[in-house]
């Protein structure tokens, strides 16, 4: 038998009910009294809970669920690209010999073949709590490096469809990665991979359409507002998307490298919403990101 605990203004209320002498001032009072109490034990509450401000506390024990725990005793080459949309998806197709079975999207690496050499693919579900899924099981399978290619929504006047942005740092609004940093965080990438990347990129004849600043991670796609954009874009934010800033943060977290070339798929600058879903233009720039990604990655 559980107890639990019944405050002491519903007692009162009982009791005044069941005396059956019920007058308006009585009435009146009673009322008054629980609505007071009713009052103070919800502003209570709200100062318990920091007048509802989200404030993620960040686990410091032991996770009782750890990607180890989802692997297999299969073997994957440390060095990974990472894509998202189909057309990226084949291009992987249609640039590497395919070791395992690709399918798309997965939770799961597979491997494939680049000129001599194996490399791991990971394809995963969109959003930053289905990519990290995906990006914990490749680091358990102790893949250490990677190339994320995806897309984005340019949100700074500079940057057109089909360029290209090279993260360097990112505002997280995404909730994933305050599991992993405190709010204060503030993800950065400055490494090898990506100054190996702009030289590539520069090789490729692509000097002109490369961006490299800030990303804006978020969750809420109908909820990039105008403020918010003009706001970040002051800030020195270039772009939008879903993942960046927990891939970012996870990757500092698990002491892995990564760099991320994002191609802008939408404009979100302007009077209105400008795509360039499933033009030829963006779907050759895919193609040429992916392209750039398999030559770094396997030079690594």
């Amino acid at each position: 038998m559980q107890l639990h605990h019944v405050p002491f203004w519903s007692t009162l209320l009982l009791e005044i009910t069941e005396t059956r002498s019920w007058s308006i001032f009585g009435y009146c009072t009673a009322t008054m009294f629980i609505t007071s109490m009713l009052f103070l034990k919800g502003l209570t509450f709200i100062m318990n809970c920091n007048f509802f401000i989200m404030r993620i506390k960040l686990g410091k024990g032991r996770p009782l669920v750890e990607p180890q725990y989802l692997i297999t005793n299969q073997e994957f080459p440390n060095k990974a690209i990472l894509v998202f949309t189909n057309s990226m998806v084949n291009a992987i197709k249609k640039l590497t010999k395919p070791i395992d079975e690709i399918k798309y999207p997965s939770n799961f690496p597979c491997r494939v073949m680049y000129k001599d050499a194996e490399l791991s693919v990971l394809m995963p579900y969109y959003g930053a709590p289905a990519t990290i899924f995906a990006f914990e099981i490749a680091i358990a399978y102790k893949i250490n490096k990677f190339i994320i290619v995806g897309e984005a929504g340019a949100i700074d006047p500079r940057v057109k469809l089909t360029d290209l942005v090279l993260v360097s740092w990112g505002i997280r609004e995404e909730g994933t990665s305050y599991h992993y940093k405190p709010s204060d965080y503030i993800p950065r990438i400055n490494n090898y991979i990506q100054k190996e990347l702009v030289k590539t990129i520069q090789e490729r004849g692509y000097e002109n359409k490369l961006h490299i600043g800030g990303v804006w991670s978020i969750d809420a796609v109908f909820r990039e507002t105008e403020d918010k954009i003009k706001e970040y874009r002051n800030k020195g934010i270039l772009c939008l998307d879903m993942e960046s800033t927990a891939l970012m943060t996870v990757a500092d977290y698990r002491n892995v490298d990564i760099a991320i070339l994002l191609v802008i798929s939408d404009l979100l600058y302007g009077e209105k919403w400008i795509t360039g879903w499933k033009t030829e233009e963006l779907k050759f720039m895919e193609e040429e990101a992916v392209h750039i990604a398999l030559e770094k990655i396997y030079k690594l």
